[in-house]
């Protein structure tokens, strides 16, 4: 019998897993450089720190403090005070690649004027120690109409975080006016003040090159009768929604074997639910002419400043498309337990292997042929699938797959290896919508776990371990010897002392 039918043989055969498991979420490899820009009044409590570019021609002004504007006295050292931090949690993990990245700010004065001006920074990153980095000396005068830039370079290695760690950026303060006695010469009133937050003074850390991305793919699934397979995802930027380019959205289609052909999908609906974005399409598999080949789609993200990334799905989905005959079979000789035919016995709380052949038998012209298993424990009425995977195997070849598995619990496991569980490839052994030879099933018996002599497992793992095992050997046998002697010398000795005139 001829297969003709491209749609009804494109399959996922991992679509049971892939919609009764959590998705996980996967983390692209990309790296981009970013620049981060500071908001908040710092008068007011901490800032926040966003990708978001400054909009506004407003400033935000946050004091600096007035006693740090004069070195201290008598010694004429600098005195450094807090301004605050900006900080922002981050809601993915990622990493900041190594290198030297700059910060920068204006300053002015609203009153006065304070010589060989310094900020100093500490910048935290995920739970890493902070790096602290001091800027040059400037001079900020209220005679000056434009504001006074201060950059600050600063090294990062190797910073990575987690979700819902910071990025955190203490800033400090210290004046260079001389130092005099504040019984004499009073209270310094010269005020200076920090800019953000403005298009013309929008201060942050420009170049930082990061990891940030993750996506998961929480339903593939194929609709046969429209010749399609829907996918669905959900992305997350660790910066938070306002991050991502909502309305730019790819998702892409390779194959292991035919490569990246740049096969796309349809994009369908999105949405957004507190920072994470849901999105979803559809890939018609015969309107882009796919052919038989293991698939992996990826989801393209573009963020407000144009950069780019990719997330791949590590589910794999496989394309049968073929118009010739073939039988995917399995008996229960094909099925060993610990090397052993038949009914097995082992016992509670010992692993155990299985060894599954698979094999196929059809049409030579087949090269592309992969083979859906699913190992299950019959229980009642209820079907417990143990373990899945697919295997590959041409007409006239076969495949073998090893698992282990433990059950805790002694008694009679009913279990079932069953190939195409879910009916998804068309074969020409079919018998209704069932096959005679998909199925193979063994009976496994689980005793007691056996009791453990405490003694004999002591003397069988040293005898197993060389010079310094058989040293610890004696030892042990010395010190059981010498409980024995002690046990046997607990009896009552009485001594019959003889009268010496002597004494």
């Amino acid at each position: 019998m001829q297969i003709l039918s491209r749609s009804i043989l494109a399959v996922v055969f991992f679509a049971v897993i892939i919609l009764s498991q959590s998705a996980e979420a996967e983390e692209s490899d990309d790296f981009n450089s970013l620049d981060l820009y500071f908001y908040g009044d710092l008068d007011n409590g901490d800032g926040n720190i966003s990708t978001l570019r400054p909009t506004t021609d407003i400033d935000t002004q946050s004091d600096c403090p007035q006693d740090s504007n004069r070195l201290s006295w008598p010694g004429q050292n600098r005195q450094w005070e807090d301004v605050g931090s900006w900080l922002t949690k981050m809601q993915t993990p990622g990493e900041v690649a190594s290198g030297d990245y700059t910060f920068t700010i204006w300053a002015n004065s609203t009153q006065g004027t304070v010589e060989d001006v310094q900020f100093r920074i500490t910048i935290y990153i995920g739970e890493a120690d902070g790096v602290m980095e001091t800027s040059q000396s400037k001079t900020v005068t209220d005679s000056s109409e434009a504001a006074t830039r201060f950059d600050i370079n600063f090294d990062i290695s190797n910073a990575s975080f987690d979700s819902n760690n910071y990025i955190t950026i203490d800033l400090e303060y210290s004046g260079g006016d001389p130092g005099v006695n504040p019984l004499t010469g009073g209270s310094s009133t010269e005020q200076i003040v920090i800019l953000t937050s403005s298009v013309e003074h929008s201060a942050g850390i420009g170049n930082l090159t990061i990891n940030h991305y993750k996506a998961s793919f929480p339903e593939i699934s194929v609709q046969e009768s429209s010749e399609r397979v829907f996918v669905k995802t959900q992305v997350q930027s660790a910066f938070g929604s306002s991050d991502i380019n909502s309305n730019d959205w790819t998702l892409g289609v390779y194959g292991l074997s035919s490569g990246n052909q740049g096969l796309t999908a349809d994009f369908n609906m999105k949405s957004i639910d507190n920072d994470t974005h849901e999105v979803s399409f559809y890939w018609y598999y015969n309107q882009d002419l796919a052919i038989s080949d293991t698939y992996h789609f990826f989801i393209q993200i573009t963020d407000i400043q144009g950069n780019t990334w990719e997330v791949e799905s590590n589910e794999d989905l496989y394309l049968v498309i073929h118009g010739y005959e073939i039988d995917n079979y399995i008996g229960i000789g094909d099925i060993q337990i610990n090397n052993q035919t038949g009914i097995s016995k082992i016992r509670a709380g010992n692993s155990f292997t299985v060894d599954i052949t698979v094999s196929a038998q059809g049409d030579p012209l087949i090269s592309y042929n992969p083979i859906p298993v699913s190992v299950v424990w019959v229980s009642g009425t209820n079907e417990i699938v143990l373990y899945e995977t697919a295997v590959f195997a041409k007409p006239g070849a076969s495949a073998t797959i090893s698992y282990r598995h433990t059950f805790e619990e002694n008694g009679e496991y009913l279990i079932k290896v069953i190939i195409d569980r879910n009916n998804v490839v068309v074969e020409s052994n079919k018998e209704g919508n069932a096959e005679d030879n998909n199925v193979a099933e063994y009976l496994l018996i689980v005793d007691e776990p056996e009791k453990e002599d405490i003694l004999q497992s002591i003397i069988d793992n040293i005898t197993g371990g060389g010079t310094t095992s058989m040293l610890l050997l004696i030892s042990v046998t010395s010190i059981i010897l010498a409980i024995i002697f002690i046990n046997r010398n607990k009896t009552v000795t009485d001594f019959e002392w003889e009268e010496d005139d002597e004494f």
